[in-house]
């Protein structure tokens, strides 16, 4: 079975190599039983983590604080907001403009290179009701998950409008609540609560559907997808039907590449790295 379905995931564009980090990596673990835990870091349990572009990742925690941290795990800096509050969503990939969502406060902040805040956007009023995810745009804009629109709503920050809205309806398979949306090379792509990733181009059409375990976080490398489930990672290329697996101890949460390693957040708090 195939684990893409739907439209084909066009690959122009795309950066592929022969062999990706995450191959290298998936071929050290598989010849283990259980991967070696590098470093420990303790810490704040972990609400939301992305990697950037480079490799540096960044981890938002519990007490309201955001890291970034380098591919050996060492801190580089981090955010201390005045106004504390859980990071729902964070996605840094373009490192010069980190992207932060508070469902809470409504609202998303901008961070600098330094993880100094330059712009914050309150999204009060600007849907029917609730946002529960929002992601940011290759094009500046704003991807928006509505609590009671059953669609998508994509924002203009500028001009503060909403430019487009895309109802779910019977030619979109979309069942169930979306747990998490990011955008990677022009697709938007979201994971529903029912399973599945459902993704659609970067003016809302839908495209298709990946095949997946339920999943409140995934994340991307070159041309793979993985994501963490039941105490596995689950890797799929996106323009195969090739997938991997590993398994990891029921102490993770989940899991993010980084050069040759696995960050593995903790349910008791802080991560391992992993390799």
């Amino acid at each position: 079975m195939r684990y893409l379905t739907g439209k084909k995931l066009s690959s122009k564009g795309l950066n592929k190599t022969a062999v990706s980090c995450l191959a290298l990596l998936l071929s050290g673990f598989l010849c283990r039983a259980q991967p070696v835990v590098e470093k420990n870091v303790p810490g704040p349990v972990v609400t939301a983590q992305s990697v950037d572009r480079r490799g540096d990742f960044y981890l938002a925690f519990t007490n309201g604080t955001v890291a970034k941290y380098d591919t050996t795990g060492r801190q580089i800096v981090n955010y201390s907001p005045r106004r504390l509050g859980q990071v729902t969503l964070v996605d840094p990939w373009n490192p010069l403009k980190t992207f932060l969502f508070y469902e809470e406060f409504q609202s998303i902040v901008i961070l600098d290179r330094f993880m100094s805040p330059t712009t914050e956007y309150d999204l009060t009023g600007k849907s029917q009701s609730f946002i529960r995810l929002a992601c940011p745009s290759q094009d500046n804009s704003f991807w928006l998950v509505d609590e009671s629109y059953n669609g998508l709503i994509k924002f203009d920050p500028i001009d503060q409008k909403i430019q487009s809205k895309i109802p779910f309806n019977a030619s979109i398979p979309v069942d169930g609540k979306i747990l998490f949306i990011r955008e990677y090379q022009n697709v938007l792509f979201a994971s529903l609560d029912s399973g599945g990733i459902v993704y659609f181009d970067n003016l809302g059409t839908y495209q298709g559907i990946i095949d997946s375990p339920p999943c409140d976080f995934f994340c991307f490398s070159k041309n793979q997808l993985y994501l963490t489930s039941s105490g596995s990672v689950f890797i799929q290329d996106l323009y195969s039907s090739e997938k991997n697996e590993i398994s990891l101890p029921d102490t993770y949460l989940n899991a993010l590449l980084t050069g040759h390693r696995v960050v593995g957040t903790k349910k008791e708090g802080g991560f391992d790295l992993l390799r």
